[in-house]
């Protein structure tokens, strides 16, 4: 089924099967995004070829979920696995009564068409082919033990793969949700994460890429937060050709928080992309966003972050810092800070640095004995501690680290377990 003679599926219920003829109409309509748009400038965009992909009617068989499952440093609540964005599986042998999960959604009203917040040939896309949301519920005041697992393979050659989640906790909640996204090859991924963080509750998730290095990836997540309320959410970006996360949270009422953190190593030809939006629509509510991120070879990287404050938001308090560190003379690094304040009694502050491995410290180190690849290799691995220390589902830990000890042993032609 080719991208550039869209057809709906014909599975599903009939709110989701109306909302893929709206979709099928759109994308003939609706323009592909460009790199000349603000939201899409210094990435590789123009280059997409749809018609290079197909929609997946019917998912193959993984063979990578159990592998990476092992690698988890805690028994997860719940593993939904998802081939190619279809749920091939649900266990919930760990997980509470006090959480529901949904893979056939009878009522439209809980989930958002992506299509309606965004307007682009993409978001259609997004829409028209995705199979079945998948939604998440945790009951108020829940405390649900151990993390909620969505893992993504990608299997199909050539293969559009459209997830679609929406996490929702309701007062005074805790849990805990990664998603995993592996596999790949020469695929296309236009991901939605929707998380709906009701009042005084706590939602910790992570979404770790790990697909192959020729795959796109594009994924949307959005977010609301209520009143004394708190999303952590950490993006790790270590895989495929065009790893793109589009974060965008809007804090509600007051007293809520938003704690965000990305973190990307480029290699080879990479081109890792983070846009964000730290939205404060209350007064007194509070964001803080820490991005990391290293390139080498002839990678590339983008940061492009807002600070949203609405009219009547007093007494917001936001931080957004990005720092990038630049380790091949063929590789480069953009940062975009950006405010959009619409009140004077706020507090906000934005950073941004690009630039290599800071020589002084080099030396310090060189001076004291340690060899130059040893130095480099500790210097990089410090600059991206903090932000690991920083991960909010603590199980993920191990594979994240594992993972860009590998990468950076590439990138800096060391092995890391060395001096």
């Amino acid at each position: 089924m080719s991208l550039t003679t869209p057809q709906p599926l014909q599975s599903g219920p009939a709110w989701l099967q109306e909302l893929r003829q709206r979709a099928a109409t759109q994308v003939e309509t609706l323009p592909m995004p460009s790199a000349t748009e603000e939201l899409w400038r210094y990435s590789p965009i123009n280059d997409l070829d749809l018609g290079h992909f197909h929609a997946v009617v019917a998912p193959a068989r993984g063979t990578a979920t159990e592998a990476l499952l092992a690698q988890l440093e805690a028994t997860p609540a719940c593993v939904i696995s998802l081939i190619d964005g279809h749920v091939v599986g649900v266990d919930v042998s760990n997980l509470s009564a006090q959480v529901t999960v949904t893979t056939q959604v009878t009522d439209s009203t809980v989930v958002t068409p992506l299509a309606s917040a965004a307007p682009s040939r993409l978001d259609a896309l997004h829409d028209l082919y995705s199979p079945q949301p998948i939604v998440i519920d945790i009951s108020p005041h829940a405390n649900v033990e151990g993390p909620i697992v969505i893992v993504s393979e990608l299997v199909e050659h050539k293969g559009l793969t459209t997830p679609w989640v929406h996490v929702r906790l309701g007062v005074g909640a805790q849990a805990e949700v990664a998603e995993l996204v592996i596999g790949g090859g020469d695929t296309l991924t236009l991901s939605t994460t929707e998380l709906t963080v009701a009042d005084g509750a706590h939602l910790r998730h992570v979404a770790v890429q790990l697909a192959d290095s020729s795959a796109w990836h594009l994924a949307h997540q959005l977010a609301t937060v209520g009143r004394d309320a708190t999303l952590e959410s950490f993006s790790v970006g270590l895989g495929a050709a065009y790893d793109r996360v589009h974060t965008e949270v809007t804090i509600t009422s007051p007293g809520g928080t938003s704690r965000l953190r990305s973190l990307y190593l480029g290699t080879d030809h990479q081109v890792h992309d983070v846009r964000t939006v730290q939205d404060h629509a209350a007064p007194h509510t509070n964001s803080d966003l820490l991005c990391k991120g290293a390139v080498a070879d002839s990678s590339t990287s983008v940061f492009t972050g807002t600070i949203a404050v609405r009219n009547g938001a007093v007494r917001s308090d936001a931080v957004q810092n990005n720092h990038n560190l630049v380790l091949g003379e063929h590789a480069s690094a953009e940062s975009v800070p950006n405010l959009d304040i619409h009140e004077n009694d706020v507090r906000c502050a934005h950073g941004s640095t690009v630039g290599p491995v800071d020589e002084e410290q080099r030396y310090y180190l060189e001076s004291r004995g340690i060899a130059p690849h040893v130095a480099e290799r500790l210097l990089v691995s410090g600059f991206f501690d903090d932000a690991l220390d920083a991960l909010p589902v603590k199980s993920v830990a191990n594979l994240v680290r594992a993972t860009l000890k590998s990468k950076l042993s590439k990138a800096l032609n060391v092995e890391l377990s060395n001096g």
